[in-house]
């Protein structure tokens, strides 16, 4: 009996946590479904009231993008990185990984609503399926609208991304410094894909606790100066 108990009280923290998640996601931007907040969201019908998918899918993912079970085609754009070289690093001449997965929206080329697995029963598609979007209906492209959050293909005006990171440079600190109050990340290593700074580095999609995504508030150059130090 005592085993069942616990057996039950283990489910059901797990669906609390699975809960407080998805929580999280609904009440941000990144809610792209029908149901969400924002004003750049899908279309009511052919079940959009589905959150995760338009990020994730559970089968047939997008495995040449560097994101947990990616939902949309890889980006074709040509981007312009952050000039050549910077503080004795090269970037890459391409973003990587998690900086690309972010671009397949806010680049303001890419398809928001072309996903790879539509919701519910619908069809797979490789390079992705235009599914109806606000005004705009199935089949035709919806892109990022001009303003902050489209950063565009060029890149040589935004923080450097797909860098390595290298402590000393830029006032960098060591990778194993402690940091406080930030989302999901307790040192500097927590913040890097494959030892580089990507956008994750600064921004958590999953909350918006600090506003903007950040993964800690700015407030005084708190989230400059968990790597910079000046």
């Amino acid at each position: 009996m005592r085993g069942k108990i616990l057996l039950v009280m283990v489910a059901a923290i797990a669906l609390l946590g699975a809960g407080v998640a998805l929580a999280g996601i609904s009440t941000t931007k990144h809610n792209l479904s029908s149901t969400g907040t924002g004003t750049i969201k899908a279309s009511a019908g052919q079940q959009n009231d589905e959150i995760c998918v338009w990020c994730h899918t559970p089968h047939a993912a997008n495995t040449a993008v560097g994101a947990p079970l990616w939902n949309k085609a890889t980006p074709s754009a040509t981007y312009t990185m952050y000039g050549t070289t910077l503080a004795g690093s090269t970037p890459d001449a391409t973003p990587n990984g998690i900086t690309k997965a972010c671009l397949s929206c806010h680049d303001g080329v890419s398809a928001i609503n072309s996903i790879v697995n539509q919701a519910g029963s619908g069809g797979y598609t490789a390079g992705g399926t235009n599914v109806a979007f606000g005004t705009t209906v199935a089949g035709t492209a919806y892109t990022m609208p001009a303003g902050v959050t489209q950063i565009g293909t060029s890149l040589a005006n935004d923080h450097p991304v797909s860098i390595i990171y290298t402590a000393g440079k830029a006032s960098l600190v060591a990778t194993s410094t402690t940091l406080t109050g930030w989302e999901g990340a307790t040192t500097v290593a927590n913040l890097l894909r494959s030892t580089k700074v990507e956008c994750s580095s600064c921004h958590d999609p999953h909350s918006s606790t600090n506003g903007l995504f950040l993964r800690k508030a700015n407030s005084g150059s708190a989230l400059c100066l968990g790597c910079h130090a000046k």
